[in-house]
């Protein structure tokens, strides 16, 4: 979506000026008027009724209790958390994306709020339509609320579960293992193995193990024995494996943090990372684009907003967000 700092982009005029063009403000002229309109229509420029709805409830000073924002609800499972690069990225992303539509997003941690009739209160009288709901994967597999959705337009990002079953956006672990497949492939044969978070897996329907076994050129069988669980990795399973089956080339988990043994069977010039490895040799990486999960998450819900699609969905809808390939150093 074509944004008002998009058409200040093009047309070298600033943001304010902008803004008063497309209001019709008589501090702007004709000709600035029209050719704003112009160049807004060719770049498929949509008005956003709730930034009107923002600017008017802040010059009355009543902040962020217009009808126009947005929350993410997450649970902090665990201490470290917070802090993982993936969360972070989906964050940044939703944060990002609000801003762009003109929305204020408030955050709320549901393990801080007892009873979850008060988060609830909280929510409605802070005038926030929208909700995100966030369970990552690796953040834990199951959250049942006790809220009251009737109210809000809800959206659920990540392959963690809340009940009940919400429309969601999520990460394509399936595409993710099939194009490092892919481009392995061609370099390694079927000389490939995998050091895999096996909890992201199973709270992901086993999606990354699944495509692991499907696409590998060496088949089921003998595939099933090169997808290793980064918790339960020996030494001694994986050497002998690694002289079974020739390993030549790694996929390697986001989350994993490889031993200082494992160089010496397959060189760090083989591996491929689910994340970004910084300046270490690596074949190539796979990025999940966990950014664009928080981002589409913005863009469902700000939808399911303006057409006012409020509550529970009777039948859910899934948007997988898909991976990108980037060659390695």
């Amino acid at each position: 979506m074509t944004s008002i700092r998009d058409i200040s982009a093009a047309t070298n005029l600033s943001v304010a000026t902008i803004s008063r063009a497309l209001r019709d403000d008589p501090k702007v002229s004709q000709a600035t008027r029209e050719y704003v309109l112009l160049t807004a229509k060719k770049m498929g420029y949509a008005v956003n009724p709730y930034v009107g709805q923002m600017m008017s409830s802040l010059r009355r000073g009543q902040g962020s209790t217009f009808r126009g924002n947005m929350a993410i609800v997450w649970k902090n499972s665990s201490p470290s958390l917070r802090n993982d690069a993936r969360l972070q990225q989906s964050m940044s992303g939703a944060r990002a994306r609000a801003e762009e539509l003109g929305y204020l997003l408030d955050e709320f941690d549901i393990s801080s709020h007892k009873p979850e009739k008060a988060l609830e209160r909280i929510i409605y009288n802070r005038g926030i339509q929208g909700i995100m709901f966030y369970m990552p994967a690796f953040g834990g597999a199951k959250v049942r609320l006790r809220m009251k959705l009737d109210k809000f337009a809800c959206v659920s990002l990540g392959w963690g579960l809340w009940l009940p079953h919400l429309d969601s956006v999520k990460a394509d672990y399936f595409q993710m293992i099939r194009l490092a497949l892919h481009h392995a492939c061609h370099e390694f044969k079927d000389k490939i193995a995998a050091i895999w978070d096996m909890q992201t897996d199973r709270a992901a329907h086993n999606a990354g193990s699944a495509s692991f076994v499907i696409h590998h050129p060496a088949g089921p069988a003998i595939a099933s024995e090169l997808f290793f669980s980064r918790h339960h990795l020996t030494e001694r399973a994986f050497a002998k494996a690694a002289r079974k089956h020739g390993i030549r080339c790694l996929l390697l988990s986001s989350s994993f943090d490889p031993p200082g043994w494992l160089s010496q069977y397959v060189p760090e010039k083989n591996w491929l990372w689910f994340c970004n490895p910084g300046a270490v040799p690596h074949f190539g990486r796979v990025d999940v684009q966990n950014d664009l999960v928080g981002r589409w998450g913005v863009d469902l819900l700000a939808a399911k907003i303006q057409m006012s699609v409020f509550g529970v969905p009777s039948q859910c809808r899934s948007v997988l967000v898909p991976p990108r390939w980037v060659r390695g150093s």
